[in-house]
């Protein structure tokens, strides 16, 4: 019994993901993320740039609504030029517009980088049947996410219906002064009006978007959550692909060995230490100017060195210093340092007399 509900506990998601499932979770798209704290940061953004821009905005809109109902007043006035007009107002409002909707774009694009970072997940652009699926739009108008997203709706409401009742319900009394002020002050009267009304909405806005900011991650936390056996499966999953990077690595170094003891063969001559060190160098003028190491190795390597140079009749010298320097200064292929010219030159030397007598 008590195994039977280990099994069960072992199969339910109760362990924080792992670094590789939360990379295959944003490659996905899927990361923790509030929409509703990037509209509430444009929003206070945009707010705070009509307290900057407002008056330059009003003033422009005053001077061309003058300008253009005073031509529009002109007898010689036509339809298609009213039409002109119509058209000029809007391309101009726009334009005055213009800085106040880049600052929430920017505004809003630097939240979401902050949250997410740089994202693109090509698949969610590309369309897709299921999302117009009719029985999966059903079954999430009943998850609970829709009714996360139905709570936040139905707060919003009630943040701007509250802060709206609060604002004007606090003006009544400069409401009631407007009758006795002059109508040039109601603009000014109504725009202070509209504007604590929204720096107060925009406030309740970015507490709520920080909530659920908090609520997303946890939501996300939640999605991916493995269970011990998701957990397990993915170390396999690792360590088998350990293992056959491991294999490649050594039939990598295998065949490595194996080139390097097919030019040990070619090799003029085999410097050793004598036991713990074991370089072969090649003097052919068609591929270097100077001598080359061709094979090098230490203990083991040495030995195996210096038993394939004696299989092919290659010549082995003793000169430990000169095998230790070589050893520690030049690589496979390179060739020697000027400053060993002369001792391999002697080696050298050595070598051809020896082959010489030999009748080689």
């Amino acid at each position: 019994m008590l195994e039977l509900q280990l099994q069960r506990f072992a199969g339910e998601k109760t362990e924080r993901a792992t670094p590789q499932r939360r990379q295959e979770a944003r490659r996905e798209g899927q990361v923790a993320r509030s929409s509703e704290l990037t509209s509430a940061l444009s929003l206070f953004a945009l707010i705070a740039g009509l307290r900057v821009f407002g008056g330059h905005i009003w003033s422009g809109w005053v001077s061309v609504m003058k300008t253009d109902l005073g031509n529009a007043q002109r007898p010689d006035f036509t339809q298609i030029q009213l039409v002109g007009l119509v058209d000029g107002q809007i391309i101009t409002f726009l334009k005055l517009l213009l800085p106040l909707l880049a600052l929430a774009v920017f505004v809003g694009g630097i939240a979401s980088f902050a949250q997410v970072g740089v994202l693109f997940v090509p698949k969610h652009v590309m369309p897709d049947l299921k999302r117009i699926d009719p029985i999966s739009g059903f079954k999430r108008m009943f998850s609970l996410r829709s009714t996360v997203e139905a709570i936040k709706s139905i707060l919003k409401l009630a943040v701007v219906g509250l802060v709206a009742y609060s604002v004007v319900r606090g003006a009544v009394g400069t409401i009631e002064q407007m009758y006795e002020v002059s109508i040039t002050a109601y603009p000014r009267l109504v725009g202070d009006l509209i504007f604590r009304m929204a720096i107060e909405i925009a406030a309740l806005m970015l507490v709520l978007g920080a909530l659920d900011f908090f609520y997303q991650r946890y939501d996300f936390e939640k999605s991916i959550r493995m269970s011990k056996d998701d957990i397990k499966d993915e170390h396999k999953r690792e360590e088998g692909d350990d293992q056959i990077k491991g294999r490649i690595r050594q039939r990598g170094r295998a065949l490595a060995t194996q080139r390097m003891m097919q030019e040990v063969e070619k090799a003029d001559v085999v410097v050793t230490n004598p036991t713990h060190y074991a370089v072969a160098m090649v003097y052919d003028t068609s591929r270097a100017l100077a001598p080359l190491v061709v094979a090098k190795g230490q203990d083991d390597m040495a030995r195996r060195i210096r038993e394939r140079a004696k299989e092919a009749k290659v010549a082995l010298v003793e000169n430990k210093p000169l095998a230790q320097a070589l050893y520690r200064l030049v690589d496979i292929g390179d060739v020697i340092p000027e400053d060993l010219f002369q001792a391999v030159a002697e080696v050298l030397a050595y070598v051809y007399r020896l082959n010489n007598k030999a009748g080689r």
